[in-house]
């Protein structure tokens, strides 16, 4: 109960200092309004990084986010899972998106991922991660980084992406993904995957295709990661993904 108070009391002074720098922003000649937007997501397998976490089963999935007109957001998302002592993921996120020319973003934020049932001293794998997002056309390039990966006896840990996404038609789109999952040492990654691995790095990937029909986003693709059979069995191997989503 402590460390969820703490999770809330620090969150609250992240939407804090956003409210306030909004508002500062509201003081000049255009003033800032807020947004709301949301989504639902129906998906066959829920993989973070490449890895399920659902025991390769489906998830439902939402989320709900505030942005203003200055480029600063608060989000959270929301995914059943299946592994530990949970049955829920609840992520909160605070940050700003600056549009840098015609052709470039950048998002700088900070997030929680939270897992409600447990605590950290047992059972629990409530982290934080500081994150970019680096947006050059159709590219994406991201990086992650924290240092107490899942709170779970591994320490620091980068994440470094890109994703590509190009229309085939008006409503089909082409979306790659690839990633590169960075720990400080081989045992930390055998900890982590809770076997035995000389890496101390993986790579995840996925290729969808994508349409819109119905006012709904229809998409089908396959995932997977360079993870060795003995190191990550069943959870990491390639699969076949079905996603069905709508933004609100």
């Amino acid at each position: 109960m402590k460390a969820l108070s703490r999770a809330v009391f620090g969150f609250g002074k992240i939407c804090a200092l956003a409210a306030l720098l909004g508002n500062g922003a509201q003081a000049a000649p255009a003033a800032s309004t807020w947004q709301s937007s949301g989504n639902l997501t129906y998906i066959s397998d829920y993989l973070f990084r490449g890895i399920s976490q659902t025991n390769e089963g489906m998830a439902l999935q939402g989320s709900l986010t505030l942005a203003n007109t200055d480029g600063w957001y608060v989000s959270s998302w929301a995914s059943n899972i299946r592994f530990g002592e949970g049955s829920l993921e609840l992520d909160l996120l605070a940050g700003r998106k600056w549009a840098l020319n015609d052709e470039m973003t950048l998002d700088l934020g900070v997030m929680q991922y939270r897992y409600p049932q447990g605590h950290n001293s047992s059972n629990g794998f409530n982290y934080w991660e500081a994150y970019s997002k680096l947006g050059v056309g159709q590219w994406t390039f991201g990086l992650a980084l924290t240092d107490n990966y899942f709170a779970s006896g591994v320490g620091k840990f980068g994440y470094l992406s890109a994703d590509w996404q190009q229309a085939l038609t008006d409503n089909v789109q082409l979306q790659a993904h690839a990633g590169l999952n960075r720990f400080a040492s081989a045992t930390e990654f055998s900890t982590f995957l809770g076997s035995a691995t000389a890496a101390r790095s993986y790579l995840d990937w996925s290729l969808m295709v994508q349409a819109q029909w119905l006012q709904l986003d229809w998409a089908i693709g396959v995932a997977g990661t360079d993870g060795s059979a003995t190191a990550c069995p069943a959870l990491c191997d390639e699969r076949v993904l079905l996603r069905l989503s709508r933004n609100f």
